[in-house]
């Protein structure tokens, strides 16, 4: 499947838009899909995911969730704020 961003997203080091307006949670999920294919690649299985305050955070942070389960690593949740999670 592939996915299309809006040109202005993508950019050298960073992802950056206007929620709703140039990036949205298929984005999100792509961009979970396709690190989540990287990481498998090179071996790796885990991931750990949290988020910020804002008010897209959680909607986003679901998303991106799914998009790495796709490709089968397991998600370590942080949630947002606080400090995170233990892994053992």
């Amino acid at each position: 499947m592939t996915h299309s961003f809006h040109p202005t997203v993508l950019r050298e080091y960073d992802i950056r838009g206007v929620i709703g307006k140039t990036l949205n949670a298929a984005d999100y999920r792509a961009v979970g899909a396709a690190f989540g294919t990287i990481v498998r690649r090179k071996g790796g299985r885990q991931v750990v995911v949290g988020y910020d305050g804002r008010l897209s955070s959680v909607e986003l942070e679901a998303a991106l969730v799914q998009g790495l389960a796709s490709t089968g690593i397991e998600v370590v949740r942080g949630g947002g704020g606080g400090p995170p999670p233990r892994v053992f």
